[in-house]
Formats: C-alpha cells, sequence, structure tokens
C-alpha cells in the first residue's frame, strides 16, 4: 500500500501532500481542521495521477531510453559534483572508477596497497566534500572582553 496522498485543503485548487500513517493521524491534521476521509493516494494503477505528474506522449515515450538502476545511481553521485552532468557524461573516462574487490587474502603488500589504495583516496576525497559543504562563508567572529 502506497502511503503518500493528498487531501484537498480549504482554498480553491490546493491540496496537501500527506502521508496516511503517522501523518493523517496526528493531531496537526486535526488541528487544521482538513477532513481526512478525503485522503486519497498520489498513485493509481502503478502511476502518479494526471495532474500531479504529466503523462508523456507516444512521441516522447519512442524518444526515451532504458537506463539502468546503476545507472541512476552513478549519475545522482555525480551531481553532487556536477549538478548539470548528463548520462552523456557518464561514458567520459575518469569518471567511472570502478574499484576492485577488497580480497580475504593478499598475495604481497603490493597487492594489498593497490587495493586499498584507491578506496582510501575515495574515503578521503569524501569527507573532504562532506566538510566543505558543510562550511560557511561570510561569518564573522567578534571577541570581547567580559565584564567581570
Amino acid at each position: 500500500a502506497f502511503l503518500l496522498g493528498f487531501i484537498p485543503a480549504k482554498a480553491d485548487f490546493v491540496v496537501v501532500l500527506l502521508c496516511r500513517q503517522p501523518c493523517a493521524t496526528q493531531s496537526i491534521a486535526k488541528d487544521q481542521s482538513w477532513d481526512l476521509s478525503q485522503w486519497q493516494p498520489l498513485i493509481n494503477d502503478r502511476c502518479f495521477l494526471s495532474w500531479l505528474v504529466k503523462v508523456p506522449s507516444d512521441a516522447d515515450q519512442l524518444r526515451a531510453r532504458q537506463i539502468t538502476s546503476q545507472q541512476i545511481n552513478k549519475l545522482e553521485e555525480l551531481w553532487k559534483e556536477t549538478p548539470n552532468a548528463t548520462l552523456e557524461d557518464l561514458e567520459k573516462p575518469g569518471v567511472d572508477e570502478d574499484v576492485q574487490d577488497v580480497l580475504l587474502r593478499y598475495e604481497d603488500a603490493y597487492q594489498y596497497q593497490n587495493i586499498f589504495g584507491p578506496l582510501v583516496k575515495m574515503e578521503a576525497d569524501y569527507d573532504r566534500r562532506l566538510k566543505e559543504s558543510q562550511s560557511c562563508e561570510g561569518v564573522v567572529v567578534r571577541w570581547d572582553m567580559a565584564l567581570n
């Protein structure tokens, strides 16, 4: 059962997107005096409702290309660095860096380094991007002496 749905609001042509459980049963929904009995799911017959998402034309469907969930995941990861990236950017060299699988036993230290080196670099790059995304610019700090 799909739990995300909508309730018509008091205002004309306005709907409230709301999950059925637990959102619609919580007091916030009752405080807004929405009629919870009018809750309807956003998906009908395995499709989004037509007023929410435009149904593509036959020409658009013929033009569409099939992509895998792996391509979707890689594109979403690429969007974190390059928001305007497209599927064609996935085919560029260096974008799809597959790393070797970690082994239970290694023949020598060189094999160990060649497998773990790229993994450590990827983790360091990820940590750096995460810290950079949490930074604040334009912050002014002023130190004053207390009176006591």
